[in-house]
């Protein structure tokens, strides 16, 4: 068997065609890359180089094999790369959701009990999320539905309630609850990366116009500095600081509550049981 050594070695001399040089470049000796050509000429059974007082030329037999150990160098470093790759994904704990509140309430579990290890969160699609389930690419993910599938284990999560959030002096502040026609003209504040609860106002408010801010501190300050109503939830309002004059104010459709659901591999039940244990998501 050719050692990885020897294949760097002959990769180094063709390239530079001076021993000198190739010595200098793959900092070794030259009589270190004498004995490799020497080995891999007895190893393969035939000349490799062309000799020439102060040169050393590849020949047609050396071209050959120079391009498979390129091949090969090239394999092996590929295969360092996806090993590590694999390695670090697995020390990393990544979830995945269709919504931020999810991933924002299973953060802070997670780093409690596992101080020692990077989380990840993402929030993207349905597709995206189960295709990445399945890959690896995800630990466990939460979606807006129940996914019943074989080897997986899916777990109610709990439910979110969408609210409308506005000043006193709004029309809506005294009701007890609003529907999406109440409040399906006008303008709005809103967080862009809302997720599925994008989709849900946009379809049940086709008259409203949405003034999407990318940034959340961005997105607090103007909420703050403004009389435009908003929107939070009962879970995003444990995260996202919103003005002490604002009032939330429940939306009755049934759209407006949303459960979501814990989809994870069948063989991690107990570890994901244990997580999602802690969490208080009904309230």
């Amino acid at each position: 068997m050719i050692e990885i050594y020897l294949l760097e070695h002959l990769v180094g001399i063709a390239q530079y065609q001076t021993l000198a040089e190739a010595a200098e470049h793959l900092h070794v000796t030259q009589p270190t890359l004498t004995r490799s050509i020497q080995k891999m000429e007895q190893q393969l059974g035939v000349q490799l180089f062309r000799r020439e007082k102060n040169r050393i030329y590849i020949n047609k037999n050396g071209e050959l094999a120079r391009d498979y150990a390129q091949k090969i160098l090239a394999l092996e470093t590929q295969m360092e790369e996806a090993v590590q790759a694999l390695d670090r994904k697995q020390r990393i704990i990544s979830i995945g959701a269709c919504a931020p509140a999810p991933n924002l309430l299973l953060e802070p579990v997670l780093r409690a009990q596992y101080p020692d290890t990077p989380i990840k969160a993402t929030l993207q699609t349905k597709e995206v999320l189960y295709r990445g389930l399945r890959h690896g690419e995800f630990q466990m993910i939460v979606l807006a539905e129940p996914l019943e599938v074989p080897k997986y284990c899916c777990q109610k999560f709990g439910t979110e309630h969408l609210r409308l959030s506005v000043l006193p002096a709004h029309p809506c502040a005294s009701m007890k609850s609003v529907s999406f026609a109440d409040i399906n003209e006008g303008s709005f504040l809103v967080y862009q990366n809302l997720g599925v609860w994008e989709d849900i106002v946009r379809k049940h408010m086709p008259n409203a116009r949405f003034l999407m801010q990318s940034e959340m501190d961005a997105y607090a300050e103007v909420v703050n500095a403004s009389s435009l109503p908003t929107f939070d939830t009962n879970w995003a309002s444990r995260f996202y600081h919103q003005s002490v004059n604002r009032i939330s104010i429940p939306i009755r459709d049934t759209a407006a509550h949303m459960t979501f659901y814990a989809i994870y591999p069948e063989n991690t039940r107990r570890i994901w049981e244990r997580v999602l244990a802690v969490l208080n998501c009904e309230t």
